[in-house]
């Protein structure tokens, strides 16, 4: 890997693993149908809670990413912000379920500030001939860490532990995972001069930082249409996915862990060939193409839901999980295409800043129109097709030059 230590890759790689076992056990399955199916939370309550995290994150995100840039660097930030989801995570289902509902909201945005500084690290675990590669492969690690995450929530489970056991489970599993990062990334400083920048000036980073980002071509544009495309994949990743598993297709949570559980190992290939292609054939086309898929994949659970094909929803999840792989791997070096070094962390804090008013937009259309309209999930999820659709005409007009 050219001047990339082997020790600096391999931690950067398990820490993608580490905190994935946290986004698809906690957000993403086992937390949702814990609060939803046993405690009688709605789809819309939830929801609530997950946006409630993703404005704070939206709004510090760019305060994390600018300060990021300082000569303090981001390893620093990235283990406050990581503790924080784990001490959080390890207490889910102690106490009250409200008190566990703010819990998750703690644990979601450590997690959430915590990605804003991993994903900038690329730049020093990699160059611009490998980027795309090395992406890739980190999506890889982050699905393997899914089904670690899985195998063991799955085993503890059927030895009869509780959700609570499953919970502190994940904690432990993120913190041996996530220590190498903290030790061995040998992080390429991009600033001499210390960041300064005070956590109240968060608001006006955003503005300011919308503003430079108008002065990259395609920066600007490419945020806009991420912003479309993650308000539909984060919504369902997000937890409602395994809500509408075993609500709308009618799946024991048994069978919609087993999907998803197929879909982990997906999107594992998918992480690394479409992280591959993207340096061979660029991101902007790698996007396309992985948008076009995903609106197949949700189609096709409309089909399978409605015309009691459950067959189907097997196919929607070897489509979408290679999928969810692929747009990931290719987002992150979309990303460093588009932004100089230099402003990596800040303009990283905006892209986290768009992909979370993404995540609070999107569960509370999902609950709109689940709840208040009462039109059901199928008609919530024509909506996440519409949002990718635009996000699909957005991203076609961005150049990824360097």
């Amino acid at each position: 890997m050219n001047d990339v230590k082997k020790s600096s890759l391999f931690s950067w790689l398990l820490f993608d693993l580490a905190n994935t076992v946290y986004a698809f056990v906690i957000p993403g399955l086992y937390f949702s149908v814990w609060l939803v199916s046993e405690q009688g939370w709605t789809d819309q309550a939830l929801g609530f809670a997950t946006s409630s995290a993703m404005v704070i994150v939206a709004i510090t995100g760019p305060w994390v990413g600018a300060r990021s840039d300082g000569s303090q660097g981001k390893k620093p930030l990235l283990f406050i912000t990581t503790l924080a989801c784990i001490i959080s995570t390890f207490l889910l289902g102690t106490f009250n379920v409200n008190t566990s509902v703010l819990l998750f909201i703690i644990s979601l945005i450590g997690f959430n500030l915590g990605s804003v500084v991993y994903d900038a690290l690329l730049i020093s675990v990699s160059n611009e001939n490998n980027r795309g590669k090395i992406s890739g492969m980190g999506v890889a690690f982050g699905y393997i860490g899914s089904l670690t995450g899985f195998g063991v929530a799955t085993y503890l489970q059927n030895i009869g532990y509780s959700y609570i056991e499953i919970f502190r489970s994940v904690a432990i599993l993120f913190m041996i995972f996530s220590l190498p990062a903290f030790i061995f990334i040998d992080e390429k400083k991009v600033s001499t001069i210390k960041s300064r920048i005070k956590i109240s000036e968060s608001l006006t980073i955003v503005i300011k930082s919308w503003k430079h980002s108008r002065k990259y071509p395609g920066l600007t544009r490419f945020l806009i249409g991420r912003f479309f495309y993650a308000d539909a994949i984060n919504t369902l990743i997000g937890g409602l996915l395994a809500v509408y598993l075993v609500e709308e297709a009618g799946l024991t949570p048994e069978d919609s862990q087993g999907i998803l559980a197929l879909a982990i190992v997906v999107s594992i290939i998918g992480g690394y060939i479409f992280g591959r292609a993207g340096d061979k054939y660029g991101p902007r086309l790698c996007t396309l193409v992985s948008l076009v898929c995903w609106m197949i994949s949700l189609t096709l659970a409309i089909i399978a839901t409605e015309f009691d094909q459950t067959w189907l929803i097997y196919v929607t999840g070897v489509i979408g999980g290679f999928n969810i792989g692929g747009i990931f791997a290719v987002d992150r070096l979309f990303m460093t295409r588009l932004s100089p070094e230099k402003h990596l962390g800040e303009f990283y804090g905006l892209y986290s800043t768009v992909g979370r008013f993404a995540t609070i937009v999107g569960p509370l259309l999902w609950g709109f129109i689940v709840n208040t309209l009462g039109l059901g999930r199928n008609p919530a999820m024509v909506s996440l097709i519409i949002l990718l659709l635009i996000s699909f005409f957005i991203i076609k007009g961005v150049s990824d030059n360097q």
